[in-house]
């Protein structure tokens, strides 16, 4: 009976949205309480002044009527003036703490559930991010925490104070005449009915609407970082018809949720006009009977005329609600994926001797079922350059891409030193794998960042040898000399001052400044002139004198200088040989 009540409870859209939250605002308690204080003291001044208004008002209206009050003043006038006068400066003040102290708790909310969405999404699969896309997993990085953030700063916080207030007019109302405040109870019941019959709808066109954006940001997104083979196919117009197309059904969806919103709210705004007019009525009856003196009139008037901006805030609220609902609805299904090591800390650290990489019968599926590898083995070893060559498509990406455990294999394992990969931690895994592929990017920064950036632990504390000796394998020291601010020149993926070639260079260097054991690297010279590739070859051959070096490339020098060369079509190992004519053989690879 408990837990069904519970769950009744939870079913509730507000409750529902906070209980998921909570997590994130309970480390917030001591604002929250300071937000609570504050809150209630709006709530009391809120209701002071009709109080006052109504007070001098009975006693400015006997004066004049030259007749006795029907209750005896507390207060003369000059005190209520004062008081009203001090009640305005405190509300001021108030107002001041608590929009202030709410709105850090919700800043603060959501930077919290943005640390947990990134360390979760460095947790998950790169194919989960690759599957969505940047532009979806920034809307839950930034509109959706933005929209827990109004919930909890804004209007979760009027919400109370209103709610509060609501309570405070029934009670004073009920107080100085019982008739009246039965009369304002109606419009509870009311406006519950008119939200329970209305807010579906409201429900379901705030999802359309949020769905709608969701797609046009991924598709601008997308757009935007293709834009240069928009233009050099001229599929300019054809774009802008497709985003107006986007755009459109934005406008749609937007436009149905601002009708819902606005039949919601003119719909409240009916049942309280229809509430304080039979409440008016009912008091102005009252104070006919003599029941309920004239000065309390104006009292009545004044604590009803509270009522209709609150009803239109929580319609107001009843949005942001919507919105925060499937902002955290979003949230939570993101942060309970599966990451890609559930039992990372229960996993032993790899230990490497020999070097060794045994890839053991590894096929591998696509989720949508296409097969990508089949039965594919191979070794590599310290001392030996091992190439792997073939067309494209035929699966050398996606083999390189299992070593360092970035997708996982169907069938099969791969081996390191006699540790099956599957059951390592992932950390000693990639902290002895140096992976480098064509599309690596850099990062905004200085060439000398971009290269220690793959260092572990204090980058400032590595051996500058160690950073010479990546930046000479991976020629980053001639370009470094060439450019007039040296290892301080700012780059990044966006800054074009550095040629494809040059930036790949430079994520060389950075995956050899690590220093790890092993070192897998995918097309990283396609960049480069064949000159350079040449040069790149020789140095990778020496650098595979005392590291395990895998490399996929359609490079001829690369292939020559190779010690063991895998030629790969259709997801399978079709040749390996380590002679010369096999290596003529594959020039068309």
């Amino acid at each position: 009976m408990k837990q069904r009540i519970q769950q009744r409870i939870l079913r509730f859209q507000l409750v529902e949205t906070l209980s998921r939250i909570w997590p994130y605002l309970k480390q917030e308690r001591r604002r929250l309480l300071l937000v609570a204080a504050a809150t209630l003291g709006l709530t009391v001044v809120e209701l002071s002044i009709p109080i006052l208004v109504g007070g001098s008002g009975e006693r400015l209206l006997s004066e004049l009527s030259g007749r006795q009050p029907t209750t005896a003043p507390v207060l003369d006038n000059r005190t209520i003036i004062a008081l009203l006068a001090v009640g305005a400066l405190l509300r001021g003040y108030l107002l001041y703490q608590q929009r202030s102290l709410s709105g850090q708790t919700g800043q603060r909310v959501a930077a919290r559930m943005r640390d947990a969405l990134w360390v979760h999404l460095q947790k998950m699969p790169l194919e989960y991010t690759r599957r969505r896309g940047p532009g979806r997993l920034l809307v839950r990085f930034i509109s959706d925490t933005k929209a827990v953030q109004r919930l909890v700063s804004q209007g979760m916080v009027q919400l109370i104070q209103d709610v509060l207030v609501v309570i405070g007019v029934i009670a004073v109302l009920t107080y100085l005449n019982l008739l009246v405040g039965l009369g304002t109870i109606l419009l509870l019941p009311l406006v519950a009915l008119i939200f329970w019959r209305m807010n579906p709808r409201v429900q379901k066109a705030s999802r359309d609407t949020r769905h709608r954006r969701t797609r046009l940001s991924a598709y601008m997104n997308e757009r935007l970082t293709g834009l240069a083979a928009v233009k050099i196919h001229g599929r300019q117009r054809e774009e802008a018809k497709r985003a107006r197309k986007l755009n459109r059904k934005v406008a749609s969806r937007g436009g149905r949720l601002a009708s819902a919103g606005a039949q919601l709210q003119g719909a409240s705004a009916g049942a309280v006009a229809l509430v304080t007019t039979l409440t008016l009525a009912l008091a102005a009856e009252e104070v006919a009977a003599g029941r309920l003196s004239a000065g309390y009139l104006v009292t009545s008037y004044a604590l009803i005329g509270l009522l209709a901006p609150i009803v239109q805030r929580i319609t107001i609220f009843n949005r942001t609600l919507q919105e925060a609902q499937i902002s955290v609805e979003r949230l939570a299904q993101t942060l309970a994926e599966e990451p890609e090591s559930p039992q990372e800390a229960e996993l032993p650290e790899v230990e490497l001797s020999e070097g060794l990489v045994s890839v053991e019968g590894v096929s591998f599926s696509y989720p949508d079922g296409t097969l990508a590898l089949e039965d594919v083995s191979l070794t590599a070893r310290r001392g030996e350059l091992v190439a792997l060559v073939g067309p494209n498509g035929a699966g050398k990406s996606t083999l390189l891409e299992l070593l360092p455990r970035f997708r996982q294999p169907s069938n099969g394992r791969i081996v390191i030193d006699g540790q099956d990969t599957a059951a390592v931690s992932l950390e000693s895994l990639r902290s002895n794998i140096g992976f480098v592929t064509q599309d690596t990017p850099l990062f905004d920064g200085t060439i000398t960042e971009n290269v220690t950036y793959g260092m572990r632990g204090d980058a400032s504390e590595a051996s500058e040898e160690q950073i010479r000796q990546a930046a000479r394998l991976a020629g980053v020291d001639e370009l470094v000399a060439s450019l007039p601010e040296g290892w301080e020149t700012k780059v990044s993926e966006g800054r074009r001052m550095l040629s494809r070639g040059q930036r790949q260079r430079v994520v060389l260097a950075r995956a050899l400044a690590a220093d790890p054991p092993i070192i897998v690297l995918d097309e990283v010279g396609s960049a480069l002139d064949i000159e350079t590739q040449r040069t790149l070859a020789e140095q990778l051959r020496m650098l595979a004198q005392h590291k395990t070096v895998i490399l996929a490339t359609h490079s001829m020098p690369a292939m020559l200088m190779a010690d063991r060369v895998y030629k790969m079509e259709g997801g399978r190992i079709v040749e390996e040989d380590r002679d010369e004519a096999v290596l003529t053989r594959l020039e068309g690879a």
